[in-house]
């Protein structure tokens, strides 16, 4: 009767460790979890996993997103990894929307590591989430394990044009959604601040030009002025 009691105990914990364990799968997400932006305008996602308990040695990241409205511009791997650079662990599709990129880290990380930060630029007005995919995947001494994660929402905007004194387009500042600024400086913005200046300039110039005249005038009248009437006195 002992014996089974100490079975049914061991078979219990092993259980109890067994789902732990799966329970501590890795896991990634996204920095910001939602974004606005506005058409043409590019902003940063950057990609964190998290082995939880578990030792990882390298990480397979897949990330989907809506190709018809945002399409990636460039990829930066985090400081701690490798970049693997073989066919199937290193790609971006903006055709059907998905990039996968795998880094190594040598001595394994069990800690939140900053992975790598993607540049998306919007495409188009429209909205969706990116999201982390299927055959992201994790590898540990024991093995291959799946990553999983939440998304990161966004919404593109069409562009605000507000008017400038030259005529000019400039776009409204872009915030995020929990309002912190993404972005306020464009060249639409740049090129209506050379414009002002440059009629600044010009107006500036021609006013000058015009008092220098005016006070040559003066000074010639006072000239012809003064000898006239030294000729008359003489003759006086």
């Amino acid at each position: 009767m002992k014996k089974i009691i100490l079975t049914s105990v061991a078979t219990i914990l092993g259980t109890m460790i067994f789902s732990m364990t799966a329970l501590a799968a890795t896991t990634a997400s996204f920095t910001p979890a939602s974004v606005k932006v506005a058409t043409g305008q590019q902003f940063n996602v950057s990609v964190t996993v998290n082995p939880q308990t578990t030792k990882d040695y390298a990480e397979k990241i897949e990330v989907n997103f809506p190709a018809d409205v945002l399409e990636v511009t460039s990829f930066t791997m985090g400081s701690g990894g490798m970049a693997l650079s073989q066919p199937g662990y290193d790609s971006i599709d903006n055709a059907n929307g998905v990039l996968i990129k795998t880094a190594g880290y040598a001595g394994g990380i069990s800690s939140p590591t900053a992975f790598g930060t993607i540049l998306f630029t919007a495409k188009k007005a429209g909205s969706g989430t990116i999201t982390i995919g299927g055959q992201s995947a994790s590898f540990q001494a024991s093995g291959q394990g799946a990553i999983t994660g939440t998304g990161s929402s966004f919404i593109v905007s069409t562009l605000t044009v507000t008017p400038s004194k030259s005529a000019a387009a400039a776009l409204a500042p872009v915030t995020t959604i929990n309002g912190q600024t993404i972005g306020t400086t464009t060249a639409q913005q740049a090129a209506a601040a050379l414009a002002d200046y440059q009629a600044a300039a010009a107006g500036s110039t021609g006013s000058n030009y015009m008092t220098y005249v005016i006070i040559l005038i003066i000074v010639v009248i006072v000239i012809a002025g003064y000898f006239i009437w030294k000729k008359t006195s003489k003759k006086q």
